[in-house]
């Protein structure tokens, strides 16, 4: 049976305007398979600088054959502004809107991503006044990633809010889809409902890895990437939950073997002051973020890639991290700091994890990798590549997602 699917997350976004986000690439699978596919999301991201701009309410277009519909909404700047909350809210008061314009035929199967949260009373709204199957889409456990990772009181009225419609979500929704492995958990804690959830995690594009690569400049390559060094490199977001002052703390540590270099490349609001903090230290390089069709000439630069996240609660659950998946593709070896739900890196057999918070063991795992023969390096990030390739995929997950189209409701 085809259906018309819509696919609704504010910070989703395509090829045109930045990156074939994992929303994206699902809905270019789904339309393959002859499925009528509507991406909706919204021109105001704090993650994306080069979004369409237009007067109009919504904004139609095709990609990749689907449908995309972007929502004109207040814009914002900073992810902790309350801009981005009244943007949440705007988003979806226009997305239910979309149900009394004659323009939208009215789907079959509701998809609501998380973040924004109140996406699930869309996606309750079309599931009760349109009979549509509504899949309930975790990629972050909201508000729990607040308590645990910004500080907010469990009783602040705003995460009492959000905890409601959490869990309206998990007891309403036909099914559930989690990108970490552990949302079962998460669930059937919350609600009992664990039975619900399928993990269909984060993906690769092969498409995207086979013909949209540039180089970097060679003033890049000259600037930042020291020659003749073990290269240990991180990309990515420089904020809070990125714990990157331990990583900064083991180059503190290594700083006596001069064959190791860190190379840190992204952007965030604690880059100045995490250059600060090293300040004093030779053998470590902030660089300014390149695009993503660049990251992998940068990964293939590198011997060892890096990440860390904090040591807390949310974990248990998991993590299901973007740059995983551009690490692994660039078959080399990883190596996280980490202490919750295991998953990807060890189930390729590609690095490992060490403790979360930790620089002394992280830097002598590092030393260890670095003793290592370029060969056996080689192996190991290979092994990477080839669990990307054979499981994650979207042409496999997608095929999975499916499924749950017309399965009778969980």
């Amino acid at each position: 049976m085809k259906n018309n699917i819509w696919y609704i997350s504010k910070y989703a976004n395509i090829k045109e305007y930045g990156a074939d986000t994992r929303q994206a690439s699902f809905c270019e699978e789904f339309a393959k398979t002859g499925h009528k596919v509507r991406l909706i999301t919204s021109n105001s991201s704090h993650l994306y600088g080069n979004l369409p701009n237009f007067k109009s309410r919504y904004f139609d277009m095709k990609s990749n054959n689907f449908d995309v519909t972007w929502v004109n909404t207040l814009k914002y700047s900073k992810a902790t502004s309350i801009k981005r909350i009244v943007s949440w809210l705007w988003f979806d008061f226009f997305v239910f809107m979309m149900a009394f314009n004659k323009k939208y035929e009215k789907p079959d199967v509701v998809i609501a991503s998380s973040l924004s949260l109140f996406t699930v009373l869309t996606g309750c709204f079309y599931k009760k006044f349109y009979k549509a199957k509504f899949i309930f889409e975790v990629r972050d456990i909201w508000p729990q990633t607040l308590i645990d990772l910004k500080g907010f009181s469990s009783k602040h009225p705003l995460i009492w809010f959000l905890n409601k419609i959490e869990k309206l979500g998990y007891k309403y929704s036909d099914a559930i889809v989690g990108t970490m492995p552990g949302l079962k958990l998460h669930v059937e804690n919350e609600v009992g409902l664990g039975s619900k959830v399928r993990c269909i995690p984060q993906g690769v594009s092969l498409a995207f890895y086979d013909n949209s690569q540039e180089k970097l400049s060679e003033e890049y390559v000259e600037q930042y990437i020291p020659k003749n060094k073990f290269i240990v490199t991180y990309t990515g977001t420089f904020g809070e939950a990125n714990a990157l002052e331990y990583i900064i703390d083991s180059a503190k540590k290594l700083r006596h073997l001069s064959c190791i270099h860190f190379l840190l490349v992204g952007d965030g609001y604690l880059k100045d002051h995490l250059i600060e903090s090293a300040k004093e230290l030779t053998n470590i390089t902030f660089a300014p973020k390149v695009v993503k069709e660049q990251v992998q000439h940068l990964l293939s630069l590198s011997d060892l890639l890096v990440a860390s996240v904090r040591d807390e609660k949310i974990y248990k659950y998991g993590i299901s991290l973007n740059k995983f998946i551009d690490y692994m593709y660039a078959k080399k070896p990883i190596v996280c700091m980490y202490s919750g739900y295991p998953s990807m890196i060890n189930e390729a057999k590609c690095g490992e994890f060490t403790p979360a918070e930790n620089s002394n063991n992280f830097a002598s795992t590092i030393e260890k990798y670095q003793l290592m023969t370029p060969l056996d390096r080689k192996l190991i990030g290979g092994l990477g590549y080839n669990f990307l390739i054979n499981e994650r995929s979207f042409d496999v997950l997608s095929r999975k997602y499916m499924e749950l189209f017309n399965e009778a409701s969980l």
